[in-house]
């Protein structure tokens, strides 16, 4: 009696190149998220450079999709970096450059003095990029009061602020008055708190509605004798600072 055995099915063959069409894959989503990273970008477009290549190698083996893939995304990693540093780059540069006005100005762009060239100075309006605006008066000298906050100024000078809500939505003063700067002379000028003087001065917290303005008084306790004067508006943090420049 003969026994017929059925065929043994044909061996299957191992997918070619299988593994690096999987590495490629995986080093090209490396790349893109780790792309917009600054501090780490430059490791990761290094990966993804290595993902290119595997993949590139990859095509020519069973997993061409998915090699595929992989290249795409190293490739996109590698640019998303690039455009990433050309962004850092520039910002830094404007930075240096004094373009974007951090309240750290260089010896780039001052006139004489030392002051900033662009520096705005009394009765003049510096407007912010949202439209927010403010103008800043000539000083006038004030007596302070008897309670008035701090009681032994050689001299007090003050400021009136005009602010004109050119945005859309509401602002409220307290920004400007918390994060104000004053300085006279090189040194920094303490704010003057005289409620029940004609110095007037401390916190301002009123809402200007769009299209609106609002109007408010700043003092400061200064030298005997007039020098230069700085003030320092700062509308929200990480925003453009205005910086005044003027005797005072």
């Amino acid at each position: 009696m003969t026994v017929h055995h059925a065929p043994a099915p044909p061996p299957v063959k191992p997918a070619k190149f299988a593994g690096l069409a999987w590495s490629a894959l995986i080093l090209g989503i490396v790349g893109v998220v780790g792309s917009p990273i600054i501090f780490l970008n430059n490791l990761t477009a290094v990966v993804a450079g290595v993902g290119f290549i595997l993949g590139c190698i990859a095509l020519f083996g069973s997993k061409k999709v998915l090699a595929g893939i992989g290249v795409a995304l190293c490739v996109a990693g590698i640019v998303f970096t690039v455009l990433a540093q050309r962004a850092a780059v520039e910002k830094l540069d404007e930075i240096l450059d004094g373009t974007t006005n951090q309240g750290q100005v260089g010896n780039a762009g001052r006139g004489e003095g030392g002051v900033p060239a662009d520096a705005p100075t009394w009765e003049k309006r510096h407007t912010w990029e949202d439209g927010l605006a403010i103008d800043v008066s000539a000083p006038a000298a004030c007596e302070p009061g008897e309670f008035a906050s701090p009681s032994n100024a050689e001299r007090a000078v003050k400021f009136t602020v005009t602010v004109t809500n050119g945005t859309g939505e509401p602002f409220n003063t307290s920004v400007l008055t918390i994060g104000g700067e004053g300085q006279f002379g090189g040194a920094g000028a303490e704010e003057i708190f005289d409620s029940s003087g004609e110095c007037g001065g401390g916190l301002e917290s009123a809402t200007v509605l769009p299209g609106k303005t609002y109007t408010y008084t700043v003092a400061y306790a200064v030298g005997a004798q007039p020098g230069e004067m700085q003030l320092v508006f700062q509308p929200s943090f990480g925003s453009d600072k205005a910086i005044y420049v003027g005797k005072a």
